[in-house]
């Protein structure tokens, strides 16, 4: 079967952002392959949620904060270490009743328009992918920079890897790097990552049955309207029991963290 057939591409993009649309967009064309550009004018009004209960979608805050603090921790030691220390904050929190143990690595409880807006076109491509009844869906958005073999690796991933209830992470960022705890689960580069954790979402493969999880908590749940994207997948990932991968070296760089684009666009907004 081709790879077409089993994998749909979506590519996340602010229009005026003209410089990442054709970089990227130079790419796809040299590498034979269709994607479909989300943007800001055309996506899917999923609900966005005011969260002001002691759960994030039904997952404890507690739980949340713990997996986001072992991610700070990892850039610094071994995941299992920072597992561990993570797990002795969120016992403490109960015992001192200071959720702060926990919680602290929690984002302020704010709304911002364009953060709303990513969510939305990010969750829009998933539903997109579903619509193609396709196994796999890459999400990549517009600063994502490919390694010369990204396409043929995700290639080889998506034909003997089975599509469920899996979250594959492609790309680098925020400092989050294999650690000396982790070893490969094959010669893809791919090692496992527990608690189930997101790394950014620059470029991330999800199965279609997780996609569909997450596109159905969206609709009968809403959006936390003050959670970035890569967040609030790391709360469906510890909700569904996700597993979770993590590609080392990446598969794709961040353009925006690099320096190859601007960092923003709020000027453009």
């Amino acid at each position: 079967m081709e790879s077409s057939d089993l994998l749909g591409i979506f590519v996340i993009h602010y229009s005026k952002l003209i410089d990442r649309r054709d970089f990227l967009g130079a790419v796809l064309r040299h590498q034979d392959r269709k994607a479909f550009w989300v943007t800001e004018k055309l996506f899917h009004n999923f609900e966005s949620k005011v969260s002001t209960s002691k759960k994030i979608l039904g997952v404890s805050e507690r739980l949340v904060g713990m997996d986001l603090g072992i991610n700070s921790r990892s850039t610094t030691r071994s995941r299992r270490k920072a597992r561990i220390e993570g797990k002795i904050l969120f016992f403490r929190s109960f015992l001192s009743r200071n959720n702060t143990f926990s919680t602290g690595s929690l984002p302020p409880r704010q709304s911002h328009p364009v953060t709303i807006e990513v969510q939305k076109m990010h969750l829009t491509a998933l539903k997109l992918g579903l619509e193609q009844r396709k196994n796999w869906i890459l999400v990549l958005e517009d600063d994502a920079v490919p390694m010369d073999d990204a396409f043929v690796k995700i290639d080889e991933i998506i034909k003997v890897r089975a599509p469920i209830n899996t979250w594959i992470s492609l790309n680098s960022g925020a400092g989050l790097l294999r650690t000396k705890s982790e070893v490969f689960v094959d010669h893809f580069g791919l090692f496992r990552v527990k608690p189930a954790s997101t790394r950014c979402a620059v470029a991330y493969l999800v199965s279609a049955d997780l996609a569909q999880k997450i596109l159905r908590s969206a609709s009968e749940e809403g959006v936390p309207n003050w959670l970035p994207i890569d967040f609030y997948y790391q709360v469906m990932l510890r909700k569904f029991k996700s597993k979770s991968y993590w590609a080392d070296p990446p598969y794709f760089s961040q353009g925006s963290e690099t320096g190859q684009f601007e960092s923003t666009f709020a000027h453009l907004r």
